[in-house]
């Protein structure tokens, strides 16, 4: 009997303790990792595991609330032509969205004071230290801008118009990773940095890769309406004209067919080729695609093929244009 009552107290010793530790996590909170040295938070879960999961997603949530809004830059390029030639107007516009995604990737995250309470709830703290933080931001933003700048170098010195635009293009990449950086550095640094120079700087490089990018001409040959205007589209969107004579050529092939499943639906199947060649007949990229769709209405089947394949032309010419850009610049 002694010792079963023993035990008991023990229990319930360890269980108190427990209970009060998971509490002391959120008190003592501000004590442990004050506001001007840390950022913080308290995750919550079956498992240390998913505590953790829970504290890094609040984490980042933090970022969330102090940018309430994320400025997007949106490019446009406008050609305006009349008898005397035609000339390139290049607009910039801040667009700010509020659903801003919580899939922040966060440096230097460390977990402190974990517990369980009495029902099996774990706790943890994640936390950045401002100070330790910020320099590792600041090392890793003024190596990305090293590497922008010596890719604006690479394109001033570039003879081919493409060469400047694969240089300028993966610069722009980088920019645009650098001001992710930027940002979450102006929330952890206690230092109020000013990243207004490199902003100008890169604002000034997405202007140049724009001018570039419209004195590099396309040629699309004649096909099926849809994927022209669908490959119009993509080409003029990055700022590159089409013309009738020029750098690329793009020849694209696009067949539909009926085929018998011997099923009450009707199946088309569509099969796509898609070839860039340059100035010199060099094939850049080719691919080949095709696929199948099917249903009760034959114009709905007919509809949902050219769907697809103006969906996989997208996807495939942006990847395979951007592989052949990385790699004139040597990726």
């Amino acid at each position: 009997m002694f010792i079963k009552i023993t035990s008991f107290f023990i229990l319930l010793l360890i269980t108190s303790c427990s209970a009060q530790t998971s509490s002391d996590v959120y008190l003592n909170l501000e004590k442990d990792y004050p506001e001007s040295k840390y950022l913080s938070a308290i995750g919550e879960g079956d498992s240390r595991k998913d505590a953790e999961k829970n504290a890094m997603h609040k984490l980042a949530l933090i970022f969330e609330s102090q940018i309430k809004t994320s400025q997007t830059l949106t490019e446009h390029y406008s050609e305006f032509s009349d008898d005397e030639g035609s000339s390139l107007t290049y607009e910039a516009t801040t667009k700010k969205r509020t659903n801003v995604s919580s899939d922040q990737k966060l440096l230097n995250v460390k977990y402190g004071k974990h517990s369980v309470d009495e029902v099996g709830n774990n706790f943890i703290v994640a936390y950045i230290n401002r100070r330790e933080t910020a320099a590792i931001y600041d090392e890793n933003i003024e190596s990305l801008n090293t590497s922008i700048l010596s890719l604006e170098s690479h394109a001033n010195n570039a003879d081919l118009k493409i060469m400047k635009y694969a240089a300028l293009n993966r610069a722009s990449k980088l920019m645009n990773e650098n001001l992710g950086l930027m940002k979450q550095q102006t929330i952890i640094s206690p230092y109020n940095p000013d990243f207004s120079d490199k902003v100008a700087t890169y604002n000034s490089i997405y202007r140049k890769k724009g001018e570039v990018a419209h004195s590099i001409d396309f040629v699309i040959s004649e096909s099926d309406e849809d994927i022209v205007n669908s490959l119009s589209s993509i080409i003029t969107s990055k700022g590159f004209k089409i013309a009738k004579s020029g750098d690329y050529f793009i020849s694209t092939t696009l067949k539909y067919e009926e085929v018998d499943l011997g099923r009450n639906e009707i199946f088309y199947n569509w099969f796509m080729n898609i070839e860039l060649v340059d100035a010199n007949d060099e094939i850049i990229f080719n691919f080949h695609k095709s696929g199948r769709e099917g249903g009760i209405s034959e114009s709905a089947v007919y509809s949902r093929a050219k769907f697809s394949a103006n969906k996989s032309l997208k996807k495939e010419f942006i990847a395979g244009f951007e592989k052949y850009l990385d790699a004139l610049v040597g990726r």
